[in-house]
């Protein structure tokens, strides 16, 4: 559905890039609600899951600080969110063996099992980008790269 339609706005834009700043705005709020959803079967929220899959990334402990580097969404505050997982018994921490002011964080077997799970049915998630064919998911893609350089 067009965004004029889905804000129920009547006048037109301003111009095309107002428009694409709303939409995009739109889009965002949109994919967050769908990812909130699908997370919270799994009782994680995007920001948990998106430190647990940079972390498994790593394929080494590494420092909050790297965690923080390497988010999504770096206004996050990703002591808090580790301190969180680790709860859950999700992560753990360790003093570094190469700077022991720093901590070093990792998964649990616990969260590779996770991972795991999640991996298994992230496509229902990714299905709401269905009516996208794979090219134009591409291109989408690549021009959201080319607005951010």
């Amino acid at each position: 559905m067009e965004i004029e339609k889905e804000i129920y706005q009547s006048q037109p834009f301003r111009s095309p890039y107002q428009k694409l700043m709303v939409n995009i705005m739109f889009s965002h709020n949109w994919l967050s609600s769908k990812q909130k959803a699908f997370f919270k079967g799994y009782n994680l929220t995007p920001k948990q899951y998106n430190i647990l899959r940079i972390l498994r990334g790593a394929d080494q402990p590494i420092s909050t600080l790297t965690i923080r580097e390497r988010m999504l969404d770096k206004m996050s505050d990703a002591s808090r969110i580790v301190d969180r997982l680790e709860k859950k018994k999700l992560v753990k921490k360790s003093i570094s063996k190469i700077d022991n002011r720093k901590v070093d964080i990792a998964l649990t077997k616990a969260s590779i099992k996770l991972l795991s799970a999640i991996d298994d049915n992230i496509n229902t998630l990714e299905n709401e980008f269905n009516n996208l064919s794979r090219e134009e998911a591409v291109q989408l893609s690549l021009l959201l790269d080319k607005m951010r350089s």
